[in-house]
């Protein structure tokens, strides 16, 4: 008789022959490798460990607008809906409880300026265990915490209101989407969607802060062959976006070409990306680009949390 124990191993080794098969898959690509000796050169540290045992399941990244070298994180599914402020020495400056929002399954959170003012988009998009007729965006304007860096303190306990919050559909079924990123050039949010053999990416328009709640169909725009896509992010010039994975790697397109013509995202998505490997990392679900898209920083989804950087290849650095 199969006991539940056996269907965990059984899910697991299925897990497993998915990811080899994913990797086999990008190689039939040409994603996941180059040829030898052009691999792209990255260099990469570790900044800090995060220290906060509560943020065990990092999933999503972004760069603080209102406080300084500061990132905003989150949990993946299982936590309460709240958001953490983390200084980049690891330490936790402040937990936002975000009141008005639920948390079936936080996946990503980007940064956008709306009516130019800082928001924060929480993406409650994951699907794996649940059957769900929409995801649901929550924007919420970014707080600023005042605080004493050479000062080591307790977190802030603190809490924001959603502004607004937009349930997104998908023509078909709604699937498993585990990337956000705001394409501030074009005023939308681009959603990535995690699947084996490479997903799909979604574009809505920014929200109205005018309305407390909307509903919208989110369009099609591409299909990609990156295999088990887990965070996404576009630099705030609008040119480049990045797209990790667990154990695979890393993946940059832009939309401004060699011969300086831009496209859009549509049409940029259908060209090869530059893929190289990522650091080892126990579960990659977190990434975002530095202010000057040189670099990207990212975490891990277990304990402990590293907060790496890593310089991107020369190759990406055109004018």
């Amino acid at each position: 008789m199969i006991n539940s124990k056996h269907l965990r191993i059984f899910a697991w080794l299925l897990i497993a022959l998915a990811l080899t098969s994913a990797i086999h898959f990008e190689s039939m690509l040409g994603l996941g490798s180059q040829e030898v000796g052009a691999e792209p050169k990255t260099e990469w540290k570790q900044i800090a460990m995060l220290a906060d045992r509560e943020i065990n399941e990092s999933s999503g990244l972004i760069l603080s607008e209102r406080n300084p070298n500061c990132f905003w994180t989150h949990n993946d599914s299982g936590d309460a809906a709240r958001l953490f402020l983390v200084h980049p020495d690891g330490r936790t400056i402040a937990r936002l409880k975000v009141v008005g929002a639920n948390a079936i399954d936080w996946e990503d959170i980007a940064f956008a300026t709306i009516d130019g003012s800082p928001k924060i988009i929480i993406g409650d998009i994951g699907g794996n265990a649940q059957k769900r007729n929409h995801v649901t965006l929550y924007v919420l304007s970014e707080p600023k915490f005042l605080f004493d860096a050479s000062k080591p303190a307790r977190p802030i306990e603190s809490s924001v209101k959603v502004e607004t919050s937009v349930d997104v559909t998908f023509e078909g079924a709604v699937t498993n989407y585990e990337g956000i990123a705001v394409d501030h050039v074009g005023k939308s949010i681009l959603i990535f969607e995690k699947a084996l053999l490479g997903g799909r990416v979604y574009s809505l328009p920014l929200p109205e802060l005018s309305k407390r709640k909307t509903e919208t169909q989110a369009k099609l725009i591409a299909k990609t062959g990156i295999p088990v896509a887990s965070a996404c992010d576009i630099s705030a010039d609008g040119r480049s976006m990045v797209v990790v994975t667990y154990h695979v790697g890393c993946w940059i397109t832009r939309i401004t070409k060699e011969d300086g013509t831009v496209e859009d995202w549509s049409e940029a998505l259908k060209r090869e990306p530059l893929s190289f490997p990522l650091p080892r990392m126990r579960q990659t679900e977190a990434v975002c680009f530095s202010r000057d898209a040189k670099s990207i920083f990212l975490t891990s989804e277990q304990l402990p949390t590293p907060l790496i950087e890593m310089t991107l290849p020369v190759v990406l650095k055109l004018p």
